[in-house]
């Protein structure tokens, strides 16, 4: 119970990887605030298995590319619950994009979906930490220099952006809020369902421990994170190897 009497925000929680955290941090104790924007059935069936794991849980629907949403987010936070303890920035997107067709509003988009969403969050989330707060904010492997993919540009130069983020923000709110990131590689998620066998095998070709990531052994990186006090302003690359190949 390493989060017992602690109150956690995932965004981006109704799949994937922030559905393994929500999970996960309900198992150690924590009261889980789950939020998505893009299926409000997704997201009330995470609350459901959440809260089975005895998690005074709330699922809240946002789009947090509006800072009104944001704003509404967290006063529903503080009306419930009275303060936020941990904030993990997973909401994001890929989309594809080739450079030829990219205009003013695809990266305006791929910014605020990847980005200021993140950076809207951790404001109006400090508004409501007490005397320390944990904030984990989802970063790429295709943020980190080298690891950068054609055909998704906007996204990679926002995880770069959440890189930066990290490490100025870090330094601005230390010694009390601790501000770190994940980097994560290929996590088996249900968007593998829609990849070919034979893309899968390229991938794992080129992943040094020949195997994808399950979200549940990412999840555990986060809780490592939002637990820990003597990281900050750290990006932890969890991609089994994959960009010490630099591709």
């Amino acid at each position: 119970m390493k989060l017992k009497n602690k109150v956690a925000l995932i965004t981006g929680s109704s799949s994937g990887i922030g559905k393994a955290i929500a999970l996960l941090f309900a198992e150690e104790g924590a009261d889980v605030i789950i939020c998505s924007n893009t299926s409000n059935e997704e997201g009330n069936n995470v609350l459901k298995e959440v809260i089975k794991k005895g998690s005074n849980a709330i699922y809240i629907q946002a789009d947090l590319t509006k800072e009104s949403d944001i704003k509404s987010l967290f006063s529903k936070i503080k009306e419930k619950y009275g303060k936020l303890d941990i904030l993990i920035n997973n909401a994001g997107r890929t989309f594809n994009i080739p450079f030829k067709d990219v205009t003013e509003e695809t990266i305006t988009r791929d910014i605020n979906t990847n980005l200021t969403s993140a950076i809207l969050c951790s404001k109006y989330a400090l508004e409501i930490m007490n005397k320390e707060g944990w904030i984990v904010n989802t970063s790429s492997i295709r943020g980190i220099d080298y690891s950068g993919r054609s055909g998704i540009i906007g996204y990679c130069s926002a995880k770069a952006g959440i890189n930066s983020f990290t490490k100025t923000l870090a330094m601005e709110l230390a010694p009390r809020i601790y501000v770190n990131a994940v980097a994560p590689g290929f996590v088996y998620t249900n968007y593998m369902d829609n990849v070919t066998e034979e893309m899968k095998k390229s991938w794992l070709k080129n992943i040094p421990i020949n195997k994808f990531i399950d979200p549940k052994e990412i999840a555990e990186v986060y809780l490592m994170l939002a637990t820990s006090k003597i990281f900050t302003g750290s990006i932890i690359t969890a991609d089994g190897g994959y960009s010490l190949l630099n591709r």
